[in-house]
């Protein structure tokens, strides 16, 4: 199923609009879809910066724990990493 698109407006200092219209050109694609994949390239990168601050509040919670043994740790933390997959997926 195809997402649906929606027009919008936004402003942009005119440098980046210029390297978009320069880039659009050279690639043969619209100015709308460069926008598009720069703005998902760039969420994308969002979601793995939240997963890596969540892997890093993870650890040290485990580390926290000494208790654990090296496995029931990994353990925790494969279980985590699942968790956090699924919800971003």
């Amino acid at each position: 199923m195809k997402a649906r698109r929606r027009k919008t407006t936004f402003y942009l200092d005119a440098d980046v609009l210029t390297a978009a219209k320069v880039l659009a050109a050279a690639t043969d694609r619209s100015e709308s879809q460069v926008v598009e994949e720069a703005l998902r390239t760039y969420l994308k990168q969002g979601q793995a910066a939240v997963a890596r601050r969540q892997l890093a509040a993870l650890l040290d919670r485990l580390t926290e724990r000494a208790d654990l043994s090296d496995e029931e740790a990994l353990g925790l933390a494969y279980d985590e990493l699942r968790a956090s997959r699924s919800e971003a997926g």
